[in-house]
């Protein structure tokens, strides 16, 4: 059990740095104790929840990477909830939002 708290923090980690370094990723809520994270996706630096959706969409529909639209949430504007996977899925993640928002 140690171990899988052990690694699921460690990747953690690895998205939070990752998704900081993607433009048109603004902030990161919450206190990311949890096994996913709360990414705002924006547009001209506002959160938008019109590019949060489009991103969802695209990721899901086309490139088999599966996040969920959380921006009709109140205090989740342009959000997106991103789980915690495996240090491969951590990757795959950061690879498609980094294409998605460039």
């Amino acid at each position: 059990m140690a171990n899988a708290v052990s690694t699921l923090n460690a990747n953690r980690t690895k998205l939070i740095d990752g998704l900081k370094s993607i433009s048109g990723i603004g902030s990161i809520l919450g206190g990311n104790h949890a096994n996913f994270v709360m990414a705002q996706v924006t547009k001209d630096g506002k959160p938008s929840n019109e590019r949060a959706v489009s991103v969802y969409k695209n990721m899901a529909e086309h490139r088999g990477v599966v996040v969920r639209y959380r921006g009709s949430e109140v205090g989740c504007e342009g959000c997106l909830r991103i789980t915690v996977g495996t240090e491969d899925e951590v990757a795959a993640v950061l690879k498609q939002l980094g294409e998605l928002l460039q």
